[in-house]
């Protein structure tokens, strides 16, 4: 029974009461003023109005269907997303790594690039530490042979000696992995990095590298290319450096022997001009032989003065003696203005034998100067080439490629289970944001 209170737009029929014969015989006064009585009545208090029990029953039922339809399609539709969204990739991830996947070979190497140097065993590990590593250090070249098993010059030198694009596009292999026969360097350069891994450990210098092939045997080769071009790469930075090194101690050995030639052909010419192999000789030869005419024209000269005192002076001795005394007299006025420098010669050089000293002795200091630079040039560049060899620097290989025995990827249980997780995260997600706008809409 439902409790409303009288009104003209109801559309609830009201049940009415049926009269009794025994009502209808009562009199017209007890029928007045009960009616009034009603009245009053009805309007203190809102009339019981009698409903039909099956019409409520299915008003109830109405109501609660439009409620649970909603629902119903909300739930219909997130089990159909989560099969479209979780366990449809789950299983073609599964069927992709257990039954389509092609099997992946891996061979190894590890390296270190040494040095002939006994470099401190800290150095490069403080050095990595800090951050800083001085050019030339193995560090350093470590890093750069790191990069080059990356790059495109190793693709193409590999590429001269084994046909890695017939390698990696075999119609055997997986559809996801198959490297188009076409493709550009660029595109295989991209493959390559996602087959090859390397590392660097600082702490002990130690280079590792994984090559990976669709079969054992292009597993290994691929590795043991690697290690070859990687030790004539350690070699050419080596050799590069080691030439650096003595470059300009050999600029200064070949600057002081040109200067040294120079000198030696002017020496030369000197020699040629002057006619005098050694002019200091030649010049203590005048020394002497005016010191010779010197001593005979005091003898003639005392001998003159005693035949003076006891003979005239037209004694034929006499005036042979004065021509003796006057051939020496000339001749030492000839030595001597040879050795002063006033000789009318001018094929020697200074014309005269202090001026031919003066120039002698300074293309000798030349010639001894050129002689000890030369000398301390080549000494440098010994110097050089022995510091460079024993910085010189070599990739020692401990673990050398072999031929792998068992395909270790991919690794299909934990793809095939990270596919099905990684789906129902983002399922999750997708659902949690849908919850969230259709709240927010309300």
């Amino acid at each position: 029974m439902v409790t409303e209170p009288m009104s003209e737009k109801s559309d609830v029929k009201l049940a009415a009461p049926e009269k009794s014969k025994a009502a209808i015989s009562q009199p017209k006064a007890e029928d007045a003023v009960s009616g009034t009585a009603k009245q009053v009545k009805e309007q203190k208090e809102p009339r019981v109005i009698p409903l039909r029990i099956d019409r409520a029953a299915a008003a109830i039922v109405r109501k609660t269907d439009l409620n649970m339809r909603p629902r119903q399609w909300r739930r219909l539709l997130l089990k159909l997303s989560f099969a479209l969204c979780v366990l449809l990739p789950g299983l073609l991830g599964a069927l992709y790594f257990f039954v389509i996947a092609s099997d992946r070979y891996a061979a190894s190497a590890s390296f270190s690039v040494r040095s002939m140097d006994a470099t401190p065993a800290g150095g490069d590990f403080l050095g990595a530490i800090a951050g800083l590593s001085s050019v030339g250090t193995t560090t350093t070249d470590s890093f750069i042979l790191l990069e080059y098993l990356k790059s495109r010059e190793l693709i193409e030198k590999v590429q001269s000696e084994f046909d890695l694009r017939s390698a990696f596009s075999d119609r055997n292999i997986d559809f996801l992995y198959r490297l188009d026969p076409d493709a550009p360097i660029e595109d295989l350069v991209s493959y390559w990095n996602s087959m090859i891994t390397a590392s660097y450990e600082n702490t002990s210098s130690i280079l590792t590298f994984e090559a990976q092939a669709f079969t054992a045997e292009d597993a290994e080769t691929i590795a043991s290319l690697i290690v070859k071009y990687s030790q004539e790469l350690i070699n050419k930075l080596s050799e590069s450096a080691r030439q650096d090194a003595v470059r300009f101690a050999q600029k200064e050995v070949a600057t002081a022997e040109v200067r040294l030639k120079v000198i030696r052909e002017e020496m030369r010419k000197f020699r040629s001009s002057s006619r005098a192999v050694d002019p200091t000789a030649s010049a203590a030869a005048q020394v002497q032989l005016v010191t010779g005419i010197e001593t005979q024209l005091i003898e003639l000269r005392a001998r003159l003065g005693t035949l003076l005192a006891s003979l005239d002076e037209d004694a034929l001795p006499v005036v042979q003696l004065r021509k003796q005394i006057s051939s020496l007299e000339k001749q030492l006025i000839e030595r001597e203005t040879e050795v002063n420098g006033e000789a009318q010669d001018d094929s020697r050089i200074g014309r005269g034998l202090s001026s031919l000293l003066a120039d002698y002795e300074k293309l000798q200091v030349d010639m001894e100067f050129g002689q000890k630079s030369y000398a301390a040039a080549l000494a440098s560049l010994e110097r050089a080439r022995a510091e460079a060899d024993r910085q010189q620097r070599f990739l020692a290989v401990f673990v050398s490629p072999g031929i792998p025995q068992t395909a270790i990827y991919p690794y299909r249980f934990i793809g095939a289970g990270l596919t099905f997780v990684i789906a129902l995260i983002l399922w999750s997600i997708g659902v949690l944001i849908a919850y969230s706008v259709r709240d927010s809409m309300r």
